[in-house]
């Protein structure tokens, strides 16, 4: 890999014109040296500028390194594990989202499943990605369904009237996904004995373990490996929004080739209705 970008490198970088570049260069507004009648740019100095001028190169504020968003448990362990330095505050997709348009974290991971038409994610981002320097990358397929406590007589939507029910916080897409299709059976959270509200998936499936509660709304992965019943409800995406210039910056570089590691692809496999196989794909990109 060479030290150098050349000026087309750096535009597709920016996601701007080559004429801007020159014109960035020629005010010295980016680091840049001239050799043979050609600009360069140092790829450590250009990723420096990026990362700590102070303003973004749309004029907003730099956004700090952290994640926000969902909780999914491979991409929380791939975090640390992959050394990427990166810190994460994940509190629910909802919460995840309003921070990152806050421009309080460089990720966000979200699954939400769109209102009007089959897919997740890509309804509530459509408008705010035409005037956003983000992409959407998308992470993993999640089978998500009612775990159950075995023994509970629990079949499906029908039969949780009245059952004790561990909630995820508002802020969750578990929770907001969750009442959509309770509303699809005719019931609502009023129908069932609410007793305690779980802050990830890996505490909702526990709670049904130590006979806190008889259901809850979580991923095939954590009934598998508690041995509890599981009735799955759909598959949904979990995809992550990334700032396009921090996409290119080395942390968040570090993680995304932690994701074809031999090592996370073994991690990855334990997770039964796991899917990432398109781990890594574009799925929307935002405004230049």
């Amino acid at each position: 890999m060479s030290e150098f970008l050349t000026t087309k490198e750096v535009a597709d970088l920016l996601r701007i014109k080559e004429r801007k570049v020159y014109d960035l260069a020629s005010r010295g507004e980016i680091p840049c040296v001239k050799a043979t009648g050609k600009l360069l740019f140092p790829r450590n100095e250009i990723n420096h500028w990026m990362q700590h001028k102070g303003m973004a190169f749309d004029g907003q504020p730099s956004r700090p390194q952290i994640i926000l968003g969902s909780h999914d448990p491979v991409f929380e362990w791939a975090i640390g594990a992959s050394g990427s330095g990166l810190a994460s505050m994940l509190n629910g997709s909802i919460d995840g989202l309003k921070r990152y348009q806050a421009r309080e974290g460089i990720i966000c991971g979200i699954h939400l499943e769109n209102t009007t038409a089959p897919g997740w994610n890509t309804e509530i981002l459509g408008g705010y990605l035409e005037q956003s320097a983000s992409i959407l990358m998308h992470w993993a397929k999640r089978d998500r369904g009612l775990i159950i406590k075995p023994g509970s007589g629990i079949t499906g939507f029908e039969s949780i009237h009245g059952k004790r029910f561990v909630r995820r916080q508002a802020e969750a897409g578990a929770q907001q996904v969750f009442e959509t299709h309770l509303h699809k059976h005719q019931l609502s959270m009023d129908d069932l004995d609410c007793v305690r509200e779980a802050r990830t998936e890996t505490e909702a499936a526990l709670a049904i373990v130590e006979d806190q509660a008889d259901v809850t709304f979580g991923l095939r992965c954590f009934a598998s490996r508690y041995h509890l019943q599981f009735i799955p409800v759909c598959v949904e995406y979990f995809d992550l929004i990334i700032d396009r210039y921090a996409y290119f910056e080395p942390n968040v570089q570090k993680l995304i080739r932690f994701a074809s590691t031999e090592q996370f692809l073994t991690e990855a496999a334990r997770y039964e209705g796991y899917d990432i196989s398109e781990l890594g794909m574009i799925r929307m990109n935002g405004a230049p």
